[in-house]
């Protein structure tokens, strides 16, 4: 892939937006091959079963593995994926990086008392700056969750978030009957699946019991002036791999104003946005 327009590129339609203004997030059905979830899927496998990566898990056997990119050289691919990276550029704007790379394997395990489905762990992203920023909060960055094990079952750990969301003032109320907020949808859907939120939209984790691992990748992108949250820098011999586009987003730059002042040379998705408004 060079740092020209590629013509599989996906484009955001008009209704996409319009749609994602309003609900927060945005489903992409098919978005990854089978092959290319098979090659991810046996990555986590290597990457779950790696003892050097053993100080990442929590509760014992939940594998929370933050800058995951930077691990395995199958997940670079995500960082510019045609059918899903070009619409967070286009929601965003060009002015991006990448904030996280996030792989989190839930195992399965038995069924769960009602109280404990119940509980909630609802947030928005962006860490302490929900607290911080006064209302309206703006957008500042989404993430593209990835599905890649069959979370089709309510029972199997998928994401949940509660659409509109992202319009809200304060945090959705609490529904009485469920004990989710009010409003929360769960998006289960089949492996090779994404899912664009962005960070003011309220979302969870749910109780996985299907007898099968959750898996999912979260690629999160915000604007080049927002710190990224669990790197630095990225290891020179990851960005020796990367083209110029891929360089952008892991936070390449000739000098450190240009987060601020972007100079042409660190921004390729500049040119190949403007070019095609």
């Amino acid at each position: 892939m060079t740092s020209e327009a590629q013509p599989n590129w996906a484009v955001l339609t008009d209704e996409q937006r319009d749609f994602f203004d309003a609900n927060g997030y945005l489903l992409i059905e098919n978005a990854l091959p089978d092959s290319l979830v098979k090659e991810l899927d046996n990555a986590i496998d290597e990457l779950y079963n790696d003892d050097n990566l053993k100080n990442h898990f929590r509760n014992e056997n939940e594998l929370n593995l933050r800058n995951c990119i930077a691990h395995h050289p199958s997940i670079l691919q995500l960082l510019d994926w045609p059918t899903t990276a070009p619409l967070a550029w286009q929601i965003l704007n060009w002015n991006i990086q990448m904030i996280t790379s996030h792989l989190i394997v839930i195992p399965s395990g038995p069924e769960p008392p009602e109280e404990d489905k119940r509980k909630g762990g609802w947030h928005r992203d962006g860490g302490t700056s929900p607290r911080e920023m006064t209302e309206p909060h703006p957008r500042i960055m989404l993430k593209i969750a990835y599905i890649i094990s069959d979370q089709t079952d309510p029972a199997s750990g998928a994401t949940k978030i509660v659409p509109g969301s992202n319009r809200m003032w304060g945090r959705p109320p609490t529904d009485p009957e469920t004990g989710h907020l009010r409003g929360a949808i769960s998006l289960n859907h089949k492996p090779g699946t994404a899912i664009i939120f962005e960070q003011r939209t309220y979302h969870t984790v749910s109780k996985n019991w299907a007898g099968h691992p959750r898996k999912t990748i979260f690629m999160g992108y915000g604007y080049r002036w927002v710190k990224p949250m669990d790197y630095i820098s990225m290891p020179d011999e990851l960005i020796e791999r990367c083209n110029p586009i891929q360089k952008q987003l892991l936070g390449v730059v000739s000098a450190p104003i240009s987060y601020y002042i972007p100079r042409d040379e660190d921004v390729p998705l500049r040119g190949i946005l403007e070019a095609s408004e």
